[in-house]
């Protein structure tokens, strides 16, 4: 009697915590959705999530560290370094806009021509202006006519081989223009052997922005030097800023090929063959060659 009696007091005390089993399997919620949501917040003054790497900031630290922007809306494209309770300091700004008294505005300076000068402050002109720091001179302009590329106002290296190893395909043979860049950071992890996409990649002249790189052109983008009038008007650029012209030359036998970062095989790149009378093509070279047509250069180039 007495063992019974036992029996019904524990089933009756455990029938008075309902679900038991349920109220011990609650889903952990993440750190977004407590509002968690920043990598670090200015001088640490944040709280971390304790189950995570993210942080929550202060809003009036935020704010007084000038994290005040959202980056949004027409003429944004992303916020600018580290976001602080999801604000920035500055903004990047689309392609015809410019960060200016704290917002992104169009541009309303004249669009770059192809032979034009481009200055380290993001402005065009076709003449000198000896208050601002030349950067290249533009050799494309995108179809819409926003943004392009520029070419180093002389060559930066000479006599340079684009691969000094062994004959070794390497895969990278996008000719697209906009592939420069992809081209020139695949060749560049590849290692120092290739000469070329290196000296381009570490080119980094006064009035370079912080955030870009200098690149080997690729096929396409070369070719839209071989028109008569871009080429003209491009050596007629460098020779007006005191750079070495395209082509160097005066005769046939005298002549430049700019290396590309497209490859054509296992042991040919595509340059871009030129001299001052006025002969250019496309053509392919060894890649191991160093002056089999004299001078074999790299020019970089800039996105801008």
């Amino acid at each position: 009697m007495n063992i019974n009696l036992k029996f019904l007091l524990l089933g009756t005390s455990l029938s008075l915590i309902p679900n038991l089993t349920n109220a011990q399997c609650v889903a952990t919620t993440d750190c977004a959705s407590l509002g968690y949501t920043e990598t670090s917040c200015p001088d640490g003054k944040g709280i971390r999530c304790p189950f995570g790497n993210t942080f929550a900031c202060c809003s009036d630290t935020c704010l007084k560290s000038g994290f005040k922007y959202d980056c949004k809306g027409t003429g944004y494209s992303s916020g600018a370094g580290q976001a602080c309770n999801n604000k920035y300091a500055s903004c990047n700004c689309a392609s015809g806009y410019e960060w200016s008294n704290g917002k992104c505005e169009k541009n309303s300076r004249p669009a770059c021509q192809v032979g034009w000068i481009y200055y380290s402050d993001n402005s065009c002109s076709n003449n000198i202006d000896k208050t601002k720091t030349p950067l290249g001179v533009v050799i494309y302009v995108n179809t819409s006519g926003i943004g392009g590329y520029i070419m180093s106002i002389s060559y930066i290296e000479k006599d340079i081989a684009w691969d000094t190893g062994f004959p070794y395909e390497t895969g990278i043979s996008d000719r697209n223009i906009d592939a420069s860049c992809s081209n020139t950071e695949k060749l560049v992890k590849k290692g120092t052997r290739f000469s070329a996409a290196n000296a381009a990649y570490n080119y980094s002249p006064q009035g370079t922005p912080p955030n870009k790189k200098w690149c080997l052109p690729s096929y396409e983008l070369l070719n839209n030097l071989n028109n008569s009038k871009n080429f003209t008007n491009v050596n007629n650029t460098i020779e007006k800023l005191g750079g070495v012209k395209i082509g160097f030359g005066g005769s046939p036998e005298i002549y430049e090929n700019i290396w590309s970062s497209s490859e054509r095989s296992s042991s040919l790149a595509w340059t871009f063959d030129a001299n001052t009378d006025g002969y250019f093509d496309m053509v392919s070279d060894d890649t191991k060659d160093k002056k089999a047509h004299v001078y074999d250069t790299v020019r970089a180039i800039l996105e801008f």
